[in-house]
């Protein structure tokens, strides 16, 4: 018998794919990120485009991965892949030991962007992900967060999976969204005259016409098909007229012809290493497989093109030719033959690549096993590594003897799926399981995670009302406890938060990590039920230095920043929730959701800060991007809206109040519609529109309309409805707001000058100039400077009475304090308004209100802003998670712009246009 070894390098056709990604890649270095996504079956030639593609394009550095089907769970493992060939790794979280359970998603793609951009500094740089279908989720995430910050770098994504793209999972459909440039390419099968051209490239000769149209029709073009048919060893001449060719019916038919001539010997080799999956050194290969001689007896299945080795190498590795080829001889093993390989393969590999082969080689349920596999998932659980705990989980699930323990192993990896976004895999076999505590808390868990608040009370307080009744379900009942107190947090129902978090916590049942986020959840209901200053109480036990915290308490630390906003200390606030971010940055998880973002953003507004606002808005998008919580989004597009509209750029800050909108529209809850009624009234507080404001806002003027966190964020809301109400005219309604304003934030420090500037100028609505000059001398001799902006407030209406009673002189001098501390915020809808009065004082513009500072756009001026704090273009990258390259790209417009020469001239111009802060 005479058998031809198909060569792997032979390439023909696909002219037009070929000049789509050339055209790509020229894009590419010119300095444009690109996704380039090739779509295709199994065996179409995905991977073999991408390599021809690369080839031709010698000028890119190619950093290459490729999932296993048989490592989704391995969190990293694609990103792993890539720093490797980038001669770097995966960072893991710090602790007190040293060692750690793998960083978070953000952190490594974080990570990941910092060294893709080294890379990039002298060429192009190509990431390659082959079988995106299989890759790993935390690796998914990673990718997602580095692909979305990418600007003006030249990077180039290729990536390959089983087409059609809408069976990918949502995470990955995202990280198909990550790059505004994409291209896709799907591979269908080769033409006709691309089959003709095949069987020549393989050294088959001019085919006649009819035996090629034969080979076309009964392969459909598949080049893997094709190969397998033109490669089959029967001694039939395709070029012998009259005789059509022996075409196999499907690939497994011919892998299974070649296997049958195959010495047993040489079987016993192939089928092992089908069965290990693995790329492996020939003489562990023999080891293996109990053979001598291994290099010999694997030559037979080298020449029928079966199995691919590597000689040049010294360990001479092997490994089968092509996944859909190692499926098909894998198939064809009976059952007890594979469950003997599969026992000596567990013997043969690592532990941890153990517990599948274990698995498989039972032929009948095993508790031990099952038992090992539910000990080994709760300690990858307690290491934050759910995704693999739950494959374990299920693996003992079905493996298990009595019915009880196949639905609690089932529930719990549900569980864990569900708290990853993932739940909905499972949702078919948790409603198929028996009723119980466990499975309607798996329900609640996966209705919380689609947003469906009403629907997880209901499923969470059914499950506890069954588990309380059962001593033996205590944990249970403490776990689901704390859980329907998260969801009150959610819902605003603080003292139901209360009640159920110090049940929990009193059961002693919960573990330290989740008995500390209970902790914090109670001191939310507090806070909700009656105030911050109480909630602050409930985090006493938390070091009052925030760098002393532990990573453990990086949602109690976020939560007592956010709640020192509410009680007025806002120099606290920001250095508690910097603290907890730089946590975040380390590699730490905020369980409780990403608000610390939001509130630190609102914080930094308020005080000032605008351009460290921008920064901190900008890294919440940043990490809420490889995360599904629908319900932390419309406060962070009201944060990331603040300064924009503030500044005058309203195209950026009407996209974000619509963003805002849209997701909180489809919750089924109230306080993610004040956030997005809070963006939209920025919005027109800017452009002068009060009714707008008003009407924006006038669904919670109403305090019985209020939940309780509606009412904790009343030193944040209130301001804007008051005063889109006395703008628009509408004084009783203004006044009943300022009542309620006053009751709950009268102690604010910040609110003073909030509280003096609305009650002036509605007692000037109300015809009454004495009432509010008064209102506004109270204002100004108690106003704290903690708030820049609405102390601006404050004197610019002032100054604007004075001047219209006739008081010139006391007039000019708030109208131009108000004008120095908007010029030093960069406000430029509210330097126009202190110009217009100035003008009316008959006094010229200042001629700082027209430096070109004014026309940066935020990630230039958060450029600037972080090189007048003396940070180095590396240092700015990773604070703003973008390459080095742009940074660089974003200092020549800014020079530009400004008429600068260097970094010197930038840092004294930046101090510039901050001195008037002082005032």
């Amino acid at each position: 018998m005479q058998d031809r070894r198909v060569p792997l390098d032979v390439f023909v056709g696909r002219e037009e794919e070929l000049a789509r990604v050339a055209e790509v890649i020229s894009r590419v270095e010119a300095g444009q990120p690109w996704l380039v996504a090739v779509e295709g079956e199994p065996g179409m030639g995905k991977t073999a485009l991408a390599r021809r593609c690369l080839a031709q394009a010698p000028g890119l550095k190619v950093l290459w991965a490729r999932a296993d089907q048989a490592e989704t769970d391995l969190d990293f493992g694609i990103v792993d892949q890539l720093l490797r060939a980038a001669g770097d790794a995966v960072p893991t979280v710090p602790s007190t030991d040293g060692a750690g359970p793998a960083a978070s998603s953000f952190a490594v793609g974080a990570h990941l962007l910092e060294v893709v951009g080294g890379q990039q500094a002298t060429q192009a740089v190509a990431l390659v992900i082959d079988d995106l279908q299989w890759a790993d989720r935390r690796s998914v995430e990673a990718l997602t967060f580095m692909l979305r910050r990418l600007s003006v770098d030249p990077v180039l994504a290729v990536v390959m999976y089983r087409g059609p793209s809408d069976r990918l999972d949502e995470a990955t459909q995202r990280l198909l969204l990550s790059v505004e440039n994409r291209a896709p390419v799907p591979l269908g099968g080769l033409s006709l005259d691309e089959v003709a051209a095949l069987a020549a490239a393989l050294d088959m000769g001019a085919l006649g016409g009819e035996v090629v149209k034969r080979l076309y029709r009964g392969t459909g073009g598949h080049p893997l098909y094709l190969r397998a048919a033109l490669s089959e060893g029967s001694g039939l001449d395709l070029r012998a007229p009259g005789r059509p060719p022996a075409l196999p019916p499907s690939l497994a038919a011919a892998v299974g012809d070649h296997m049958r001539a195959l010495p047993p010997e040489t079987r016993s080799i192939v089928e092992m290493l089908s069965v290990l999956n693995l790329r492996l050194p020939l003489a562990q290969l023999g080891q293996a497989a109990q053979v001598d001689s291994p290099g010999a007896l694997t030559e037979p299945a080298v020449a029928v093109g079966l199995v691919e080795w590597w000689p040049d190498e010294p360990t001479c590795p092997v490994e089968i030719r092509h996944l859909l080829v190692r499926d098909a001889i894998y198939a064809g093993i009976t059952a007890a033959r594979r469950r003997l390989l599969h026992a000596r393969a567990a013997s043969f590999v690592s532990e941890s690549a153990s517990w599948e082969h274990r698995v498989a080689a039972l032929d009948r349920p095993d508790e031990s096993l099952a038992a090992e596999l539910e000990r080994l998932a709760g300690e990858e659980a307690a290491d934050d590594h759910m995704m693999l705990a739950a494959t374990h989980l299920r693996w003992a699930s079905d493996i298990s003897p009595a019915r009880a323990g196949r639905e609690r192993r089932l529930l719990t990896a549900a569980l864990y799926l569900a708290d990853e976004g993932q739940g909905v895999t499972l949702r078919p076999a948790v409603e198929a399981a028996a009723l119980s505590p466990l499975r309607s808390c798996v329900l609640g868990a996966m209705a919380e995670a689609d947003g469906q608040l009403g629907e997880a009370e209901r499923l969470y307080g059914q499950a506890l009302a069954e588990a309380r009744n059962d001593p033996a379900s205590q944990p249970l009942a403490a776990s689901i406890a704390a859980r329907l107190a998260g969801t009150y947090t959610l819902r605003g129902e603080g003292d139901k938060t209360v009640t159920l978090g110090r049940w929990a916590l009193g059961t002693g049942c919960l573990d330290p990590a989740a008995a500390r986020q209970t902790r914090t959840r109670v001191a939310v209901g507090v806070s909700q039920a009656v105030g911050p200053r109480e909630a602050l109480a409930e985090l006493e036990y938390l070091d009052a230095d925030p760098a002393r915290v532990d990573l453990i308490d990086v949602d109690g630390l976020s939560w007592r920043g956010v709640f020192r906003v509410g009680a007025g200390d806002l120099s606290q606030a920001v250095a508690d929730m910097t603290a907890s971010l730089k946590m975040v940055r380390r590699g730490a998880t905020l369980a409780l959701g990403q608000r610390a973002y939001g509130y630190l953003t609102l914080a930094h507004y308020l005080a000032g800060q605008w351009d460290d606002a921008l920064l901190t808005a900008e890294q919440g998008l940043s990490a809420a991007a490889i995360h599904a919580r629908r319900f932390d989004l419309p406060l962070l597009y009201l944060a990331a809206a603040c300064v924009p509209a503030g500044r005058g750029a309203t195209e950026e800050a009407e996209q974000y109040a619509g963003l805002a909108e849209e997701v909180a529209a489809s919750l089924d809850y109230g306080q993610e519609r004040l956030y997005a009624a809070m963006a939209r009234a920025l919005v027109g507080q800017a452009a002068g529109d009060y009714l707008g404001m008003a009407d924006a806002l006038g669904h919670w003027r109403d305090a019985a309309a209020l939940d309780g966190r509606g009412r904790r964020d009343a030193v944040l809301w209130r301001p804007l409805l008051a005063e889109g109400l006395i703008g628009s005219g509408q004084a009783d309604r203004a006044a009943a707001v300022l009542d309620q304003l006053r009751a709950t934030s009268g102690q604010v420090a910040y609110m003073q000058s909030v509280l003096a500037w609305l009650d002036g100028w509605l007692a000037e609505l109300r015809d009454s100039p004495e009432e509010a000059q008064q209102a506004y001398r109270r204002g100004e001799d108690t106003a704290s400077t903690q708030s820049p902006f609405y102390l601006a407030r404050l004197l610019l209406a002032h100054g604007r009475l004075l001047r219209r009673t006739g008081n010139r002189k006391d007039a000019v001098e708030r109208l131009r304090r108000a004008n120095d501390l908007y010029l030093a915020l960069r406000a430029a809808p509210f330097i126009a308004r202190t110009e217009e009065e100035l003008a009316a004082c008959h006094l010229p513009a200042d001629p700082a209100s027209k430096q070109p500072v004014l026309a940066l756009t935020s990630r230039e001026t958060e450029v600037a802003h972080l090189v007048g704090k003396g940070l180095s273009n590396r240092e700015i990258a990773a604070e703003l998670f973008i390459s080095r390259k742009a940074v660089e790209y974003h200092l020549g417009n800014i020079y530009a712009k400004c008429g600068l020469h260097g970094r010197q001239q930038l840092r004294r111009y930046v101090e510039q246009w901050r001195q008037p802060a002082a005032v």
